[in-house]
């Protein structure tokens, strides 16, 4: 046969474990599981337990989340864009909410009345 056997190894499509690349340490882990699984006292107050729980993160990831502090990445075009798109959908909404449902059938009515004839449906078949 003219082809290597065994399975594809597609990018990104596996984890690192099972494609055979990089493995993580276990020790560390079961360490920072084993405090992240210990029973915190009644005493405690919930900001010590959202401590904990960072500092677990911190201990199993090797980083810092930082839940709080959003980056905004995009360009000051991008920035124009949204403004002026949220200002044309604001007037949209307040064009839309001054009439009533009965009210828009009403003109569409009226304008569908206002058109040729040449737009009318003609009659296909006998009868």
């Amino acid at each position: 046969m003219s082809f290597v056997g065994g399975k594809l190894k597609l990018k990104g499509g596996e984890p690192l474990k099972t494609a055979g690349g990089v493995k993580k340490k276990k020790k560390q882990e079961d360490k920072s599981l084993a405090a992240a699984s210990a029973a915190p006292e009644p005493e405690q107050k919930d900001v010590e337990k959202d401590d904990a729980a960072e500092k677990t993160r911190k201990a199993i990831h090797g980083y810092e989340l930082q839940p709080n502090a959003v980056e905004d990445r995009r360009t000051e075009a991008e920035k124009k864009f949204d403004a002026r798109f949220r200002k044309v959908e604001e007037q949209m909404c307040k064009k839309a909410a001054v009439k009533s449902h009965r009210e828009r059938v009403k003109d569409f009515n009226e304008y569908l009345a206002k058109l040729s004839e040449h737009h009318d449906i003609p009659k296909v078949g006998p009868g």
